[in-house]
């Protein structure tokens, strides 16, 4: 069984559309104009990129077809997107594969993979994409630092519109009235902290909480996390339900997204 739902996929679906499309002009430019020529013929795998980048190219665009009858894939998507950034990368398209590289981090979080361990993963992808610039231009130091400025500049954007959207749009967060809400604990005024430990949740009810709220998990993955049954963890979120006063588990995320949550 997927982790995700429909809703949840439609994205991946989307954007798995996009990358067909942007493959099938790449593949199609490839044999129209050639690849023995400016900037092809400045990559480090010259004279290679012949067959490397139209390659590179079709096996993208054949994958983007195979991903529209595997939707709950999604491991696809971010691998096809490392793949053409490499590709851009050291064939001549820096700053394509830079901006391409950055999207790929800003979906990965957006979809919910970088809610645990954040700041680890933050700093591997930053490294990994320091690594490349520096591989690539390591005989230009000029060029080197122009990209990384430009990498900086970009995943800059990308932090500032985050503040920016999280400032203009918590409204539809911050006082959302929950349907038929009658808890059995007394809850905090909402935008406050709500200590967990304190409402008297066991440490799986907190987990079962941290899960709902950080992944996209399912009741199975939560038990197979837990090393329990997924009975059980349905058994505590009947609990948690109960005594948060909601009547499910969309409710009760709803609910608990209007707290800091410790």
């Amino acid at each position: 069984m997927s982790e995700y739902s429909k809703k949840e996929l439609k994205p991946y679906k989307i954007l798995d559309v996009l990358g067909m499309i942007f493959a099938a002009i790449a593949t199609f430019n490839n044999f129209y104009q050639g690849v023995d020529h400016y900037p092809f013929t400045e990559s480090i795998f010259y004279p290679y990129t012949n067959f490397l980048v139209p390659g590179i190219n079709i096996f993208t665009l054949i994958a983007t077809v195979v991903y529209l009858f595997i939707p709950s894939q999604v491991w696809l998507i971010f691998f096809l997107y490392l793949l053409e950034t490499v590709n851009l990368m050291f064939t001549g398209f820096p700053v394509v594969g830079i901006t391409m590289y950055i999207n790929f981090f800003a979906f990965f979080c957006a979809g919910g993979h970088a809610k645990t361990h954040f700041k680890a993963k933050f700093l591997a992808a930053g490294l990994c994409l320091v690594s490349m610039i520096a591989v690539k231009y390591h005989a230009s130091v000029t060029d080197m630092f122009f990209y990384l400025a430009f990498a900086t500049f970009e995943t800059g954007c990308y932090i500032l519109l985050y503040f920016m959207l999280q400032e203009q749009l918590g409204f539809l967060f911050a006082n959302v009235d929950v349907p038929g809400l009658a808890p059995e604990i007394e809850l905090p005024p909402k935008g406050s902290v709500l200590n967990l430990k304190e409402a008297g949740l066991s440490e799986r009810q907190i987990s079962c909480i941290n899960y709902t709220l950080n992944t996209n998990y399912n009741f199975k993955k939560i038990a197979e996390e837990l090393i329990t049954s997924e009975s059980t963890i349905k058994k505590e979120m009947q609990c948690l339900y109960k005594r948060f006063g909601v009547k499910n588990r969309e409710l009760l995320r709803l609910l608990l997204v209007q707290y800091t949550i410790v």
